[in-house]
């Protein structure tokens, strides 16, 4: 099974993919930023971490027992931002920080 994510952020594009055989994979601008081979997603632990210049952190956090969603948080040192979901809707203050950020 394989599945695939990917979004914009800040002039970055973001993928994440998932392969029950390599695990999760975090690429950032087509350079991977880190994995996790860890099979099972507990739903609220952070299984990838990377610094984005000048944002923040982003977080990625499998959804389900055996990831197949995520979601992916930016993190600051005054707030962490859900900026990408496969499962749920960002707020609309969220999706026009996102937008701002992406303009």
């Amino acid at each position: 099974m394989y599945s695939e994510w990917k979004f914009q952020l800040a002039q970055h594009e973001i993928r994440i993919t998932n392969n029950w055989l390599t695990g999760l994979k975090l690429y950032v601008d087509g350079k991977l930023k880190g994995k996790n081979r860890f099979p099972i997603a507990l739903g609220t632990h952070t299984f990838i971490k990377t610094e984005l210049e000048n944002l923040g952190t982003l977080e990625v956090i499998p959804f389900a027992l055996f990831t197949v969603e995520v979601s992916v948080k930016l993190t600051t040192e005054t707030e962490s931002l859900l900026v990408y979901s496969s499962h749920e809707r960002l707020s609309l203050n969220t999706q026009r920080y996102i937008n701002q950020l992406n303009s």
